[in-house]
């Protein structure tokens, strides 16, 4: 294989994982940030940010101990059983669903303050849209990732760029703050882990390498995670230092305000082409799920995927941040919880050898149900 081939993959690759991670869910944190204070939501980031990079790895490790290439719901069949299988289909259910609906609400409330209408009328456009790429299949995205990720980071740097020119960031609001109340520290927690979540492309990753490549997942997975970290970060801080108590549930929208609506329709662009490519991932990830477990002919699966989501808004279920908390909270925390377990079993019953193998990471998987579990009933106190 050429030099130039091996480095498309590993781009590829990253780009694949990276984009998949990044989605409307990274709109949501700044506000959950600000109100829990600037310092523990750096915290927040960090350690998630490093456990989501362990999770990513570990299911790494379990797909190259693994012939088949298989999404996640099968691999932890294979490993944990029926029982562990139905209970993951049901945290994807919640994940996924949650994610379509707040995907819904954020891309209306983008479009309609570009373009005056209503936020709804403008979510049936998204949803239209959407549902039509669905049906068209994963080749749209994975065209853009590399365009898209490379795109972010610009934009993200242009911005700081800007903002420090016009000397609009408030270094006060990086003060370290006394402890404002519970409810406010912990609602970061399933924000933070759902915007993180980008465990579901891990299977594609090994289906971009060639069999002789699978060395560079390990680097692939590694560098990916760290970007994210970073983006999420210089990305957070910037809305925080802009905007301060200005800043709005859906933080994009709140900094047109400050830096000039030309900057508002650049960085809504933005926003809504990586709400549209998570719609997608997501939605196709349904599908396949409906195609597996319950042996459904494809249109029947993609009805049970887009329509749900779109009757949840209509009903007006719930906030963009609120959906994106509990999606989080709970259904990534259980997915998270059931990776781990399938991690250690795969470890002594792997099908073959893998190219890179990690510790048994015994205490850290321990410390990590630990904080999945704890996390997921304090939505609930």
């Amino acid at each position: 294989m050429s030099s130039k081939t091996k480095q498309y993959q590993f781009i590829k690759a990253v780009a694949t994982l990276t984009g998949t991670t990044i989605g409307a869910g990274v709109l949501a944190i700044p506000y959950a940030v600000y109100n829990a204070g600037y310092w523990v939501g750096a915290l927040y980031l960090a350690i998630f940010g490093i456990m989501a990079m362990i999770l990513n790895l570990m299911l790494g490790e379990i797909v190259l101990r693994t012939k088949k290439n298989l999404p996640i719901p099968e691999l932890i069949k294979l490993y944990l059983g029926r029982k562990g299988y139905l209970l993951a289909i049901t945290a994807l259910f919640i994940i996924i669903y949650g994610a379509l609906t707040a995907y819904l609400r954020a891309a209306g409330d983008i479009m309609n303050n570009l373009i005056p209408a209503t936020s709804f009328n403008w979510s049936v456009v998204f949803f239209a849209i959407s549902t039509y790429f669905i049906i068209k299949g994963l080749k749209f995205v994975s065209k853009w990732e590399v365009i898209f990720v490379s795109g972010m980071a610009l934009i993200i740097l242009t911005l700081w760029m800007k903002a420090l020119y016009t000397n609009t960031v408030d270094w006060n609001q990086f003060r370290l703050e006394p402890f404002s109340s519970l409810e406010n520290t912990i609602q970061p927690y399933g924000i933070v882990l759902f915007s993180y979540f980008g465990v579901i492309a891990i299977p594609q990753v090994k289906s971009i390498f060639s069999k002789s490549n699978y060395a560079q997942i390990q680097s692939a997975i590694t560098l990916s995670n760290t970007m994210i970290i970073l983006l999420y970060s210089l990305f957070i801080t910037l809305i925080i230092g802009v905007t301060g108590k200005l800043i709005d549930p859906l933080s994009i929208l709140s900094l047109g305000d400050k830096l000039g609506y030309e900057t508002l329709i650049t960085i809504s662009i933005f926003a809504l082409f990586a709400i549209i490519t998570t719609f997608i991932t997501m939605g196709l990830s349904m599908i396949e799920s409906y195609m597996s477990f319950g042996k459904l002919k494809r249109s029947i699966a993609i009805i049970l995927t887009t329509f749900p989501p779109m009757a949840l808004l209509v009903f007006d279920w719930a906030q963009f941040d609120t959906i994106i908390q509990y999606a989080g909270g709970i259904g990534v925390s259980i997915i998270s919880i059931l990776i781990i377990l399938t991690f250690w079993r795969a470890k002594s019953e792997g099908e073959i050898p893998p190219v890179y193998s990690l510790g048994h990471f015994k205490w850290v998987g321990i410390i990590m149900i630990t904080m999945f579990t704890f996390g997921a009933i304090s939505l609930f106190v």
